[in-house]
Protein backbone atom coordinates (compact mmCIF):
# COMPACT_ATOMS: atom_id res chain seq x y z
CA UNK A 1 0.00 0.00 0.00
CA UNK A 2 1.43 3.72 -0.77
CA UNK A 3 2.78 5.52 1.98
CA UNK A 4 0.36 7.67 4.31
CA UNK A 5 0.29 11.74 2.87
CA UNK A 6 0.02 12.72 6.38
CA UNK A 7 0.23 11.52 10.17
CA UNK A 8 2.53 8.65 12.04
CA UNK A 9 4.88 7.06 9.44
CA UNK A 10 6.49 3.96 10.35
CA UNK A 11 9.79 1.73 9.22
CA UNK A 12 7.90 -1.05 8.59
CA UNK A 13 6.01 0.85 6.27
CA UNK A 14 8.76 2.18 4.28
CA UNK A 15 9.86 -1.09 4.03
CA UNK A 16 6.74 -2.61 2.56
CA UNK A 17 6.40 0.08 0.09
CA UNK A 18 9.89 -0.35 -1.34
CA UNK A 19 9.69 -4.04 -0.93
CA UNK A 20 12.75 -4.36 1.04
CA UNK A 21 13.91 -5.86 4.71
CA UNK A 22 12.58 -3.44 7.73
CA UNK A 23 16.34 -4.12 8.48
CA UNK A 24 17.86 -2.33 5.60
CA UNK A 25 15.56 1.21 6.65
CA UNK A 26 17.52 3.47 8.37
CA UNK A 27 15.95 7.11 9.25
CA UNK A 28 19.27 9.02 10.07
CA UNK A 29 18.94 11.63 7.63
CA UNK A 30 15.76 12.27 8.83
CA UNK A 31 16.98 13.37 12.60
CA UNK A 32 16.93 17.16 11.31
CA UNK A 33 13.69 17.11 11.11
CA UNK A 34 12.21 15.41 14.00
CA UNK A 35 11.47 16.42 17.49
CA UNK A 36 12.67 13.23 18.93
CA UNK A 37 14.81 10.09 17.59
CA UNK A 38 13.12 7.00 15.62
CA UNK A 39 13.08 3.81 16.68
CA UNK A 40 12.69 0.45 15.17
CA UNK A 41 8.90 -0.05 15.16
CA UNK A 42 8.05 3.39 16.83
CA UNK A 43 5.67 5.53 14.68
CA UNK A 44 6.58 9.29 14.83
CA UNK A 45 4.34 12.21 13.65
CA UNK A 46 6.76 14.11 10.81
CA UNK A 47 6.32 18.03 10.00
CA UNK A 48 3.76 18.63 6.87
CA UNK A 49 6.55 19.94 5.10
CA UNK A 50 8.43 16.76 5.12
CA UNK A 51 5.73 15.10 2.47
CA UNK A 52 5.70 15.79 -1.57
CA UNK A 53 4.17 14.59 -4.24
CA UNK A 54 3.90 10.77 -3.84
CA UNK A 55 7.59 10.62 -2.92
CA UNK A 56 8.71 11.07 -6.72
CA UNK A 57 11.94 11.81 -8.09
CA UNK A 58 12.35 14.46 -10.52
CA UNK A 59 11.28 14.87 -14.07
CA UNK A 60 14.09 15.43 -16.37
CA UNK A 61 14.58 15.77 -19.75
CA UNK A 62 18.32 15.90 -21.61
CA UNK A 63 18.21 18.00 -25.31
CA UNK A 64 20.87 18.22 -27.88
CA UNK A 65 23.73 19.56 -27.01
CA UNK A 66 24.16 23.02 -29.09
CA UNK A 67 27.57 24.93 -29.77
CA UNK A 68 29.08 21.92 -31.02
CA UNK A 69 33.15 22.19 -31.88
CA UNK A 70 36.22 20.56 -32.83
CA UNK A 71 36.90 19.95 -29.24
CA UNK A 72 34.15 21.10 -27.35
CA UNK A 73 30.06 21.34 -27.14
CA UNK A 74 27.32 22.51 -24.79
CA UNK A 75 24.82 20.27 -22.84
CA UNK A 76 21.84 21.37 -22.65
CA UNK A 77 19.09 19.49 -19.71
CA UNK A 78 15.50 20.98 -17.90
CA UNK A 79 14.15 20.06 -14.53
CA UNK A 80 10.17 20.16 -15.67
CA UNK A 81 9.38 19.07 -12.55
CA UNK A 82 11.13 18.78 -9.14
CA UNK A 83 9.03 15.69 -7.85
CA UNK A 84 8.31 15.54 -4.40
CA UNK A 85 10.98 17.41 -2.57
CA UNK A 86 13.34 20.38 -3.71
CA UNK A 87 16.06 19.91 -5.68
CA UNK A 88 19.59 18.97 -4.19
CA UNK A 89 22.03 18.66 -7.35
CA UNK A 90 21.56 18.48 -10.98
CA UNK A 91 24.23 17.76 -13.74
CA UNK A 92 24.81 15.53 -16.47
CA UNK A 93 26.65 12.27 -16.87
CA UNK A 94 29.20 12.85 -19.77
CA UNK A 95 31.40 10.75 -21.96
CA UNK A 96 32.14 8.25 -25.08
CA UNK A 97 30.31 5.47 -23.38
CA UNK A 98 26.82 4.97 -24.63
CA UNK A 99 26.02 3.69 -21.26
CA UNK A 100 25.52 6.63 -18.49
CA UNK A 101 26.39 4.66 -15.65
CA UNK A 102 30.42 4.42 -17.12
CA UNK A 103 30.57 8.15 -18.03
CA UNK A 104 31.72 10.97 -15.90
CA UNK A 105 29.01 12.77 -14.06
CA UNK A 106 29.52 16.64 -13.87
CA UNK A 107 27.39 18.84 -11.65
CA UNK A 108 26.57 21.83 -12.80
CA UNK A 109 26.15 24.74 -10.46
CA UNK A 110 22.47 25.34 -9.10
CA UNK A 111 19.17 23.56 -7.96
CA UNK A 112 16.71 25.46 -9.42
CA UNK A 113 14.10 23.62 -12.00
CA UNK A 114 14.27 24.37 -15.77
CA UNK A 115 16.86 24.51 -18.67
CA UNK A 116 20.17 23.87 -17.37
CA UNK A 117 23.82 23.79 -19.40
CA UNK A 118 27.57 22.08 -19.29
CA UNK A 119 30.19 23.71 -21.00
CA UNK A 120 32.18 20.90 -22.01
CA UNK A 121 35.97 21.57 -23.22
CA UNK A 122 39.09 19.56 -24.27
CA UNK A 123 37.49 17.17 -26.25
CA UNK A 124 38.73 15.07 -29.12
CA UNK A 125 37.64 16.06 -32.60
CA UNK A 126 35.37 13.47 -35.10
CA UNK A 127 34.31 11.76 -31.37
CA UNK A 128 30.74 10.94 -30.56
CA UNK A 129 29.77 11.58 -26.85
CA UNK A 130 27.26 10.75 -24.90
CA UNK A 131 25.32 13.05 -22.24
CA UNK A 132 22.41 12.03 -19.79
CA UNK A 133 20.92 14.82 -18.04
CA UNK A 134 20.45 13.99 -13.85
CA UNK A 135 19.33 15.60 -11.09
CA UNK A 136 18.86 14.85 -7.26
CA UNK A 137 15.55 15.07 -4.62
CA UNK A 138 15.62 13.66 -1.22
CA UNK A 139 13.46 10.74 -3.13
CA UNK A 140 16.37 10.17 -5.20
CA UNK A 141 17.97 10.58 -8.58
CA UNK A 142 16.18 10.66 -11.72
CA UNK A 143 17.69 10.67 -15.80
CA UNK A 144 16.52 12.07 -18.75
CA UNK A 145 17.37 9.94 -21.70
CA UNK A 146 21.06 9.19 -23.29
CA UNK A 147 21.46 12.02 -26.00
CA UNK A 148 24.64 11.20 -28.74
CA UNK A 149 26.62 13.82 -30.26
CA UNK A 150 30.29 14.02 -32.73
CA UNK A 151 32.31 17.26 -32.09
CA UNK A 152 33.04 18.57 -35.73
CA UNK A 153 36.68 17.74 -37.70
CA UNK A 154 38.44 15.00 -36.75
CA UNK A 155 39.24 11.91 -39.61
CA UNK A 156 36.38 12.36 -42.60
CA UNK A 157 36.45 9.04 -44.87
CA UNK A 158 36.63 10.30 -48.13
CA UNK A 159 33.42 9.31 -50.41
CA UNK A 160 31.78 9.62 -53.62
CA UNK A 161 28.13 8.52 -55.43
CA UNK A 162 27.25 5.34 -57.60
CA UNK A 163 24.14 5.80 -59.71
CA UNK A 164 23.42 1.61 -60.38
CA UNK A 165 24.23 1.18 -64.28
CA UNK A 166 20.22 0.77 -65.47
CA UNK A 167 19.76 -1.16 -68.62
CA UNK A 168 16.61 0.65 -69.64
CA UNK A 169 16.62 4.49 -70.54
CA UNK A 170 13.68 5.32 -69.23
CA UNK A 171 14.01 3.95 -65.48
CA UNK A 172 14.45 6.32 -63.01
CA UNK A 173 14.37 4.04 -60.19
CA UNK A 174 18.10 4.66 -59.34
CA UNK A 175 18.59 7.98 -59.52
CA UNK A 176 20.48 10.70 -57.69
CA UNK A 177 18.57 13.97 -57.97
CA UNK A 178 18.26 16.91 -55.51
CA UNK A 179 14.27 17.51 -54.90
CA UNK A 180 12.69 20.43 -55.58
CA UNK A 181 11.61 21.20 -52.14
CA UNK A 182 15.49 21.01 -51.03
CA UNK A 183 16.05 23.76 -53.78
CA UNK A 184 13.87 26.67 -52.19
CA UNK A 185 15.89 29.43 -52.23
CA UNK A 186 18.25 31.69 -54.99
CA UNK A 187 21.41 30.45 -52.77
CA UNK A 188 21.77 27.28 -55.01
CA UNK A 189 20.41 27.88 -58.24
CA UNK A 190 21.59 27.89 -62.03
CA UNK A 191 20.24 31.27 -62.55
CA UNK A 192 23.49 32.49 -64.47
CA UNK A 193 22.64 33.11 -68.18
CA UNK A 194 25.91 34.75 -69.21
CA UNK A 195 28.54 32.57 -67.57
CA UNK A 196 28.80 29.20 -65.59
CA UNK A 197 31.40 26.05 -64.82
CA UNK A 198 30.05 22.94 -63.81
CA UNK A 199 32.79 20.13 -62.83
CA UNK A 200 32.99 16.91 -61.41
CA UNK A 201 34.81 13.61 -61.39
CA UNK A 202 33.91 10.62 -62.81
CA UNK A 203 35.10 7.01 -62.84
CA UNK A 204 33.01 5.34 -65.82
CA UNK A 205 31.24 1.88 -65.72
CA UNK A 206 28.77 1.90 -68.77
CA UNK A 207 30.59 -0.52 -71.53
CA UNK A 208 30.21 -0.67 -75.40
CA UNK A 209 26.44 -2.12 -74.62
CA UNK A 210 25.75 1.34 -73.77
CA UNK A 211 25.02 1.91 -77.67
CA UNK A 212 21.95 -0.73 -77.38
CA UNK A 213 20.74 -0.30 -73.68
CA UNK A 214 19.77 3.81 -74.40
CA UNK A 215 23.05 4.96 -76.33
CA UNK A 216 23.32 7.85 -73.89
CA UNK A 217 24.94 8.07 -70.29
CA UNK A 218 23.98 12.01 -68.63
CA UNK A 219 25.95 13.16 -66.17
CA UNK A 220 24.02 16.45 -65.10
CA UNK A 221 21.11 18.50 -65.11
CA UNK A 222 19.04 21.52 -64.09
CA UNK A 223 15.58 22.32 -65.22
CA UNK A 224 12.56 23.62 -63.67
CA UNK A 225 10.17 21.01 -62.39
CA UNK A 226 7.70 19.75 -64.64
CA UNK A 227 4.06 20.10 -64.69
CA UNK A 228 2.07 17.15 -66.17
CA UNK A 229 3.73 14.86 -68.62
CA UNK A 230 6.48 16.19 -70.85
CA UNK A 231 5.95 15.68 -74.29
CA UNK A 232 9.84 15.61 -75.81
CA UNK A 233 8.63 16.99 -79.75
CA UNK A 234 6.52 19.79 -77.90
CA UNK A 235 9.19 22.33 -75.96
CA UNK A 236 7.30 25.28 -75.19
CA UNK A 237 4.94 23.38 -72.40
CA UNK A 238 6.79 20.91 -71.18
CA UNK A 239 9.90 20.27 -68.74
CA UNK A 240 12.65 21.41 -71.18
CA UNK A 241 12.28 25.16 -69.97
CA UNK A 242 16.06 26.74 -68.83
CA UNK A 243 17.27 23.25 -69.00
CA UNK A 244 21.00 22.79 -69.09
CA UNK A 245 22.77 19.37 -69.45
CA UNK A 246 25.52 17.32 -70.62
CA UNK A 247 25.86 13.66 -71.52
CA UNK A 248 27.63 11.02 -73.58
CA UNK A 249 26.47 9.86 -76.82
CA UNK A 250 27.50 6.38 -77.34
CA UNK A 251 26.31 5.59 -80.38
CA UNK A 252 28.41 8.69 -81.91
CA UNK A 253 31.23 8.77 -79.19
CA UNK A 254 29.78 12.44 -78.66
CA UNK A 255 30.38 14.57 -75.23
CA UNK A 256 27.44 16.73 -75.84
CA UNK A 257 26.28 20.47 -73.82
CA UNK A 258 23.09 21.65 -74.31
CA UNK A 259 20.08 23.56 -72.98
CA UNK A 260 16.16 24.26 -74.11
CA UNK A 261 13.96 27.03 -73.16
CA UNK A 262 10.29 27.26 -73.12
CA UNK A 263 10.00 30.21 -74.97
CA UNK A 264 8.89 28.76 -78.62
CA UNK A 265 9.21 25.15 -80.03
CA UNK A 266 11.47 23.53 -82.73
CA UNK A 267 14.99 24.44 -84.00
CA UNK A 268 14.28 27.93 -82.17
CA UNK A 269 13.92 26.06 -78.56
CA UNK A 270 16.88 25.08 -78.19
CA UNK A 271 20.91 25.07 -78.80
CA UNK A 272 24.15 22.73 -78.80
CA UNK A 273 27.45 21.97 -79.39
CA UNK A 274 29.54 18.34 -79.44
CA UNK A 275 33.23 17.40 -79.20
CA UNK A 276 34.33 13.88 -81.33
CA UNK A 277 36.05 11.68 -78.61
CA UNK A 278 38.02 9.83 -81.29
CA UNK A 279 39.01 13.64 -83.37
CA UNK A 280 42.69 12.63 -84.04
CA UNK A 281 44.93 15.00 -84.22
CA UNK A 282 47.81 17.71 -82.20
CA UNK A 283 45.31 19.39 -79.57
CA UNK A 284 42.16 17.46 -79.99
CA UNK A 285 39.99 15.11 -77.88
CA UNK A 286 41.85 11.28 -78.94
CA UNK A 287 44.93 12.78 -77.42
CA UNK A 288 43.93 15.37 -74.53
CA UNK A 289 41.77 12.32 -73.62
CA UNK A 290 43.48 9.64 -73.78
CA UNK A 291 41.24 7.52 -74.81
CA UNK A 292 42.87 7.17 -78.60
CA UNK A 293 40.19 6.20 -81.53
CA UNK A 294 38.44 3.86 -79.28
CA UNK A 295 35.22 4.77 -77.59
CA UNK A 296 34.84 5.59 -73.83
CA UNK A 297 33.95 2.89 -71.50
CA UNK A 298 34.94 0.98 -68.71
CA UNK A 299 37.99 -1.33 -70.19
CA UNK A 300 39.18 2.07 -72.09
CA UNK A 301 38.94 5.37 -69.78
CA UNK A 302 41.48 7.18 -71.02
CA UNK A 303 43.65 9.39 -68.46
CA UNK A 304 42.86 8.99 -65.01
CA UNK A 305 44.07 9.13 -61.66
CA UNK A 306 45.50 6.11 -59.70
CA UNK A 307 41.20 5.58 -58.56
CA UNK A 308 40.10 5.39 -62.35
CA UNK A 309 38.53 8.48 -62.16
CA UNK A 310 38.75 11.71 -65.11
CA UNK A 311 37.58 15.02 -64.29
CA UNK A 312 35.44 16.33 -66.65
CA UNK A 313 34.87 20.41 -66.64
CA UNK A 314 32.52 22.57 -68.92
CA UNK A 315 32.98 26.38 -69.20
CA UNK A 316 30.10 28.20 -70.61
CA UNK A 317 30.75 32.01 -71.29
CA UNK A 318 27.78 33.42 -73.40
CA UNK A 319 26.45 31.07 -75.78
CA UNK A 320 27.41 27.68 -77.60
CA UNK A 321 29.91 29.02 -80.24
CA UNK A 322 32.99 26.86 -79.94
CA UNK A 323 34.87 29.78 -78.48
CA UNK A 324 32.63 30.33 -75.78
CA UNK A 325 31.93 26.50 -74.78
CA UNK A 326 34.87 24.99 -73.69
CA UNK A 327 34.94 21.00 -72.22
CA UNK A 328 38.45 20.04 -70.42
CA UNK A 329 39.54 16.59 -69.52
CA UNK A 330 41.45 16.53 -66.28
CA UNK A 331 43.48 19.60 -66.73
CA UNK A 332 43.33 20.06 -70.44
CA UNK A 333 40.72 21.48 -73.13
CA UNK A 334 39.70 18.92 -75.75
CA UNK A 335 39.76 20.69 -79.00
CA UNK A 336 37.41 23.04 -80.70
CA UNK A 337 33.32 21.78 -80.69
CA UNK A 338 31.91 20.93 -83.77
CA UNK A 339 29.33 23.76 -84.72
CA UNK A 340 31.00 27.12 -85.27
CA UNK A 341 27.97 29.04 -83.62
CA UNK A 342 26.28 26.31 -81.79
CA UNK A 343 23.31 24.06 -83.02
CA UNK A 344 19.92 25.50 -83.82
CA UNK A 345 19.06 29.92 -82.71
CA UNK A 346 17.39 29.24 -79.38
CA UNK A 347 18.50 31.88 -77.20
CA UNK A 348 18.21 31.72 -73.31
CA UNK A 349 15.01 32.97 -71.75
CA UNK A 350 15.13 35.08 -68.17
CA UNK A 351 15.22 32.87 -65.16
CA UNK A 352 12.97 32.75 -63.22
CA UNK A 353 13.94 32.55 -59.13
CA UNK A 354 10.16 31.65 -58.07
CA UNK A 355 10.45 28.60 -59.63
CA UNK A 356 11.86 25.78 -58.48
CA UNK A 357 14.75 24.06 -60.04
CA UNK A 358 16.24 20.33 -60.35
CA UNK A 359 19.14 19.21 -60.24
CA UNK A 360 20.32 15.47 -61.55
CA UNK A 361 23.59 13.77 -61.74
CA UNK A 362 24.05 10.77 -63.40
CA UNK A 363 20.84 11.11 -64.99
CA UNK A 364 18.86 13.44 -67.53
CA UNK A 365 17.25 16.24 -65.94
CA UNK A 366 14.13 15.59 -67.68
CA UNK A 367 11.83 12.58 -68.06
CA UNK A 368 9.21 10.55 -70.20
CA UNK A 369 6.56 10.08 -68.05
CA UNK A 370 5.91 11.58 -64.38
CA UNK A 371 5.00 14.68 -62.67
CA UNK A 372 7.35 17.18 -60.70
CA UNK A 373 10.35 15.18 -59.41
CA UNK A 374 9.41 12.10 -60.92
CA UNK A 375 10.40 13.62 -64.06
CA UNK A 376 13.96 13.46 -63.61
CA UNK A 377 16.91 10.90 -63.60
CA UNK A 378 16.28 8.90 -66.06
CA UNK A 379 18.84 8.07 -69.00
CA UNK A 380 21.52 6.29 -66.49
CA UNK A 381 23.79 4.26 -68.70
CA UNK A 382 24.43 0.39 -68.27
CA UNK A 383 27.50 0.61 -66.23
CA UNK A 384 27.79 1.39 -62.09
CA UNK A 385 29.63 4.63 -62.56
CA UNK A 386 30.70 6.92 -59.95
CA UNK A 387 30.60 10.74 -59.28
CA UNK A 388 32.80 12.80 -56.91
CA UNK A 389 33.48 16.71 -56.14
CA UNK A 390 30.82 18.43 -58.13
CA UNK A 391 30.85 21.68 -58.09
CA UNK A 392 29.21 24.71 -59.79
CA UNK A 393 30.19 28.07 -60.43
CA UNK A 394 29.24 31.63 -61.77
CA UNK A 395 31.41 32.36 -64.11
CA UNK A 396 33.41 30.92 -66.95
CA UNK A 397 37.09 29.01 -65.32
CA UNK A 398 39.68 30.18 -67.08
CA UNK A 399 42.15 27.30 -67.85
CA UNK A 400 44.90 27.94 -65.13
CA UNK A 401 41.45 27.64 -62.73
CA UNK A 402 40.60 24.46 -64.42
CA UNK A 403 43.77 22.94 -63.65
CA UNK A 404 43.69 24.35 -59.72
CA UNK A 405 40.75 22.06 -59.56
CA UNK A 406 42.24 18.81 -61.05
CA UNK A 407 45.23 19.66 -58.74
CA UNK A 408 47.69 16.86 -60.64
CA UNK A 409 44.78 14.19 -60.46
CA UNK A 410 43.84 14.01 -56.86
CA UNK A 411 40.34 16.64 -56.59
CA UNK A 412 39.95 18.29 -53.31
CA UNK A 413 40.96 21.92 -54.29
CA UNK A 414 37.86 23.38 -52.86
CA UNK A 415 38.07 24.87 -49.05
CA UNK A 416 35.28 23.58 -47.02
CA UNK A 417 36.29 26.12 -44.26
CA UNK A 418 35.86 29.82 -46.50
CA UNK A 419 33.94 29.55 -49.46
CA UNK A 420 35.76 30.79 -52.62
CA UNK A 421 34.68 33.19 -54.58
CA UNK A 422 32.19 33.10 -57.30
CA UNK A 423 30.92 28.95 -56.17
CA UNK A 424 27.36 28.22 -56.40
CA UNK A 425 27.57 24.64 -55.06
CA UNK A 426 30.07 22.10 -53.99
CA UNK A 427 29.33 18.81 -53.03
CA UNK A 428 32.43 16.99 -51.68
CA UNK A 429 30.32 13.67 -50.86
CA UNK A 430 32.73 13.15 -48.42
CA UNK A 431 31.56 10.84 -45.31
CA UNK A 432 30.83 13.53 -43.22
CA UNK A 433 27.90 14.81 -45.52
CA UNK A 434 26.29 11.50 -46.59
CA UNK A 435 23.58 10.09 -44.68
CA UNK A 436 22.59 6.44 -44.99
CA UNK A 437 19.19 6.26 -44.23
CA UNK A 438 17.32 7.47 -45.98
CA UNK A 439 20.32 7.90 -48.65
CA UNK A 440 21.50 11.53 -49.34
CA UNK A 441 24.19 13.73 -49.17
CA UNK A 442 24.21 17.54 -48.65
CA UNK A 443 26.58 20.80 -49.97
CA UNK A 444 29.72 22.41 -48.30
CA UNK A 445 28.44 25.23 -49.91
CA UNK A 446 25.67 26.80 -49.85
CA UNK A 447 26.86 25.87 -46.04
CA UNK A 448 23.98 25.56 -43.28
CA UNK A 449 21.24 25.71 -46.39
CA UNK A 450 19.08 22.86 -48.16
CA UNK A 451 20.29 21.18 -51.34
CA UNK A 452 20.19 17.86 -50.54
CA UNK A 453 20.77 15.27 -52.90
CA UNK A 454 19.03 12.05 -53.05
CA UNK A 455 20.28 8.95 -53.93
CA UNK A 456 17.38 6.41 -54.25
CA UNK A 457 17.58 2.59 -55.48
CA UNK A 458 20.52 0.63 -55.79
CA UNK A 459 22.40 3.67 -56.27
CA UNK A 460 24.91 4.10 -53.21
CA UNK A 461 28.05 5.77 -51.71
CA UNK A 462 31.51 4.37 -52.62
CA UNK A 463 34.78 4.16 -50.62
CA UNK A 464 38.32 3.58 -51.19
CA UNK A 465 39.03 2.83 -54.82
CA UNK A 466 36.05 4.64 -55.61
CA UNK A 467 36.94 7.57 -54.82
CA UNK A 468 38.54 10.49 -56.21
CA UNK A 469 41.48 10.20 -53.91
CA UNK A 470 40.98 6.75 -52.10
Amino acid sequence: MPLPTEGPLSASQVATELGVSQTAISFENLGTQLDEPITAGSPVNLPDDFYGEGGSTPTVVTNAPSGVGNTGMVLNGNITNQGASNITERGFYFGTNASYASNTKHVTAGTSTGAYTNTRTGLTAGTTYYATAYAVNTQGEARGSTVSQATTGGSVTSGSLMRYGVTTYTNYSHRIIQPTTEEPTTAIRLVNTSTFTVSFWLKVGFTSALNTQGRYCFFWGVSPSAVGSPNPNNYASNVYNQNFRCWYDERLNRIWFSWLNKTSSGANAYTQNFWWLHKTGTGNAAQQTGLGTAYWANTNRGDVNENDFSMLTFTYNGNMSWNNLKCYWNEKNIGTAYYSSGNNSGTLRTPTTTEARLTTLLGTSYGQTGVGDLTAGYGGGNGNTYIDEYSLWDSALSAGDVEDLWNEGKGGTISTTEKPEGLIAYYSMNSNYQNSSPKYITPVWPSGTSGKMEVSGSSDFGSGTNTVSG
